[in-house]
């Protein structure tokens, strides 16, 4: 059984919007990389507003379609150090690869069969 049911994945989800938002500021990232923060914080909040779970601003995205849109992010998130020659610094890179990390976490400990009202 995974611990992490929808409400609670939801209200995770605006903190990683949030803290998306904040980071890149607060750890001194290149303009690159808080460019790349803010485009993925922007994409998880408008999912995260229109998924079917308590937090959500309007619920249309079923919340197993939700899981399956933020496991993609995963490989872009992991690869986007390697990809983009200015976020190969190592702040940059382990910001980056912690993000992957992170939403891979979230991703495998949360119920994704759950009733979102449960």
């Amino acid at each position: 059984m995974k611990p992490i049911k929808p409400r609670v994945h939801g209200i995770i989800d605006y903190v990683a919007c949030g803290t998306m938002l904040a980071a890149p500021s607060l750890l001194g990232l290149n303009g690159a990389a808080r460019t790349a923060s803010y485009a993925f914080a922007g994409t998880y909040l408008v999912i995260s507003a229109l998924t079917d779970y308590p937090p959500a601003l309007k619920r249309t995205i079923p919340f197993p379609l939700h899981g399956k849109i933020e496991l993609s992010s995963v490989p872009a998130l992991a690869a986007l150090p390697f990809l983009v020659a200015s976020l190969k610094g190592g702040k940059e890179r382990a910001y980056f690869l912690g993000l992957a990390g992170t939403v891979l976490g979230a991703y495998t400990l949360t119920d994704w069969e759950a009733d979102p009202d449960a």
